[in-house]
């Protein structure tokens, strides 16, 4: 990293590129503390993270019911996957036109996309946990004639907090990412917007300090969610 940006640095101080492609350490600083002591910096990235998690907490629940559901139903359980081998694959960027023209351009849109880029991780990771605890436990839960609040909380929740960790990381990793390619077109709806919109107004000002200030933003927060809060969580991500 240092000798990243020893190299940055020699490049910007060279003279042989203009500011506008090579700022100097110091501007990008500079303008990071602007954007700090204004306020927009907290204000966008707060916005980002509340949408990310907004959708984290109803793909959650979705992907709880969608458990249930495939548990009751053989059918249920094979369409199911049948819609996550077709739709998980998809990035959310890639669903964008066809959810403009359903619900236009608005923040409930945008919410859509987020929530198809972290239902399909939390879904698969609980639905494997589920199974491997049905398999491990169940002449156990049979023998002791548990009742469904004791398998629901003893067996299913706790034996599953481990999956549910390491999912809820692959799901913020998505979702952080479809983020922000999303707000740089969502981000014009309202006055609330988040740091894609950052990014792309100070892209159209040729702001380059003020959109690089944004990416380390961006990169800051990927690396502390999924180094303290998810820390584990993209261990078991699949390519």
């Amino acid at each position: 990293m240092t000798a990243l940006l020893a190299i940055w640095e020699i490049a910007a101080r060279s003279g042989r590129f203009p500011d506008a492609l090579f700022p100097g350490l110091m501007d990008i600083l500079k303008s990071f503390i602007d954007l700090l002591i204004n306020g927009e910096l907290i204000m966008k990235t707060a916005y980002s993270i509340g949408i990310v998690f907004l959708a984290m907490a109803i793909s959650l629940m979705l992907a709880a019911a969608l458990v249930a559901i495939s548990r009751i139903s053989g059918y249920a359980r094979e369409f199911i996957l049948l819609l996550q081998s077709i739709l998980s694959p998809l990035p959310g960027i890639a669903v964008l036109p066809i959810v403009i023209l359903w619900l236009g351009v608005s923040r409930t849109s945008m919410v859509l996309i987020m929530v198809h880029a972290t239902l399909w991780p939390l879904w698969s990771q609980l639905d494997l946990s589920v199974e491997r605890l049905s398999t491990r436990y169940g002449r156990f839960m049979e023998a002791f004639r548990l009742d469904r609040k004791t398998r629901f909380w003893h067996i299913y929740v706790q034996g599953s907090a481990e999956d549910l960790k390491s999912s809820l990381g692959i799901s913020w990793s998505r979702g952080w990412r479809a983020l922000i390619s999303v707000e740089m077109v969502f981000g014009m709806v309202g006055s609330r917007t988040g740091l894609g919109w950052l990014i792309f107004e100070r892209r159209m000002y040729m702001d380059t300090p003020g959109l690089l200030a944004g990416l380390v933003t961006i990169a800051i927060c990927g690396i502390l969610f999924e180094s303290l809060l998810f820390k584990g969580g993209k261990a078991n991500e699949a390519y």
